[in-house]
């Protein structure tokens, strides 16, 4: 747990560019974006010297995006070595700026009309679901749409697939940095690609892969070369061992419930120019049961190279796998929190070191959101400083705020019902929208607050 108030200080304080201007300036703009996340940039800094300052920042050649990140990837690796288990859950998503005025440096997204940047992320979270921090960033652009049968023909690594290679071999590199720590890359169905099975075998790399399968892969018999069946039809002849329920992510729903089996597998390779081995997985299979009437049964193909010897250990990979969610939670946190796709920005150059700010502040967001749900009894000047706890305090109870600091689950309900949480008894714990909104009215007050006892002073 983060034990500093100052958590832009703790994050990138060791942020360098070679010029101490530039580092301090680092610093401010984050603060600054962190007060305010949902405002512009122009918004969340203070006067115009303060904008003019910030753009001379963006454009600075020595600034890049993964200068900015790369302190706040150092203090994550710190956390991550605190964990016995951390999940770094991968995705993309697109950064669009379609509808304006060209952007030079921009690429096409899905259509050629659409104009905009491709973020590939990946997230340290525990199994609790507590996010530690940003471990990597993939940025690219297109300049147009890819042919399937052109893309046949290159070699893994000249593919945007190869993204997700990449990924774990930085999972691999933190792998190596925490070595009491089990780490596990996390991906979706995208990430189902048999170069990245073949990695996990390499001498020195020490991180699991846990991905959901999209493709119905053909095995060996043990001990031969002969096929013998696709995985599905493997599975189906399992028996089940047991099930599992979870709760569909805010929007999407309802209650699932699941049949669990297992089964060791040894995948037969694709046919490729260079010659790969077989790979020896464990394969997880859920598939849901008692379906509500109109809706497709949910099922997954969870594919490890984790020994899976217990009943325990199955259902423990089919909650690592629902931490994946959390990545989807922090782009759109990025995106309808951070407000990125609405910068006014004319370069792809300022928008990059732009992006690698906000989402810093993303994780932020997400953190404390989290933290307030995995550790809910510490106090809550661990994360707040106070001025924020004391003014938000104020705000939601009318009252003057105790000497001591409340509770972390009290404090993140105020500031939730700041942003627009009813706390209703049948509402339940409050999500990111509501804290971000309740967060940058806190930062509003709290600068009240601030000058308030200095005008006293």
């Amino acid at each position: 747990m983060e034990e500093n108030n100052n958590w832009v200080t703790t994050e990138i304080s060791a942020v360098d560019f070679g010029d101490k201007r530039l580092n301090k300036r680092c610093v401010k703009l984050l603060e600054d974006l962190g007060d305010n996340p949902s405002g512009s940039l122009p918004s969340a800094c203070k006067g115009w010297p303060e904008i003019m300052a910030a753009y001379r920042f963006l454009d600075n050649e020595l600034v890049t995006h993964e200068k900015i990140l790369k302190p706040h990837k150092e203090a994550t690796i710190k956390r991550i070595q605190e964990q016995k288990i951390v999940l770094l859950c991968q995705d993309t998503t697109g950064i669009s700026y379609t509808g304006r005025e060209k952007i030079n440096g921009l690429g096409v997204l899905t259509e050629e009309y659409q104009q905009g940047l491709y973020l590939h992320g990946m997230l340290a979270i525990t199994p609790n679901k507590l996010c530690l921090g940003v471990v990597d960033s993939q940025i690219w652009t297109r300049a147009e749409l890819g042919k399937r049968r052109k893309r046949k023909k290159q070699d893994i690594s000249e593919k945007k697939s190869y993204r997700w290679i990449k990924g774990y071999e930085e999972a691999n590199e933190i792998a190596r940095k925490a070595p009491d720590t089990l780490v596990v890359a996390v991906g979706d169905r995208e990430s189902d690609i048999y170069e990245l099975f073949c990695k996990g075998k390499e001498v020195g790399n020490k991180a699991y892969w846990l991905v959901r399968v999209n493709h119905d892969r053909e095995l060996l018999a043990n001990g031969c070369n002969k096929t013998k069946n696709r995985l599905k039809e493997e599975l189906l002849n399992m028996p089940v061992i047991s099930t599992v329920e979870y709760n569909l992510p805010k929007g999407k729903g309802r209650k699932v419930r699941q049949e669990v089996r297992v089964s060791k597998v040894t995948l037969k390779p694709p046919i490729r120019k260079e010659v790969l081995g077989d790979v020896e997985a464990t394969v997880v299979y859920c598939c849901e049961i008692n379906t509500p009437e109109g809706e497709e049964p949910i099922e997954w193909i969870l594919l490890s190279n984790i020994v899976v010897a217990s009943e325990e250990r199955a259902l423990e990979i089919v909650q690592w796998y629902l931490c994946r969610w959390q990545i989807e939670v922090y782009f759109r946190i990025l995106k309808s929190g951070c407000l990125v796709e609405e910068l006014q920005l004319k370069d792809a150059k300022r928008i990059q070191v732009c992006l690698a700010l906000y989402m810093i502040v993303a994780w932020r967001i997400l953190y404390v959101t989290m933290l307030g749900r995995s550790y809910p009894d510490i106090r809550c000047d661990v994360v707040f400083e106070e001025e924020e706890w004391k003014s938000a305090y104020y705000a939601a109870k009318n009252k003057r705020p105790p000497k001591k600091a409340p509770l972390l689950k009290e404090m993140m309900r105020m500031i939730a019902e700041l942003g627009g949480y009813l706390a209703r008894k049948s509402d339940g714990e409050p999500g990111a929208q509501a804290i971000w909104i309740g967060m940058q009215r806190m930062q509003d007050m709290a600068y009240g607050w601030y000058l308030a006892l200095e005008a006293k002073a």
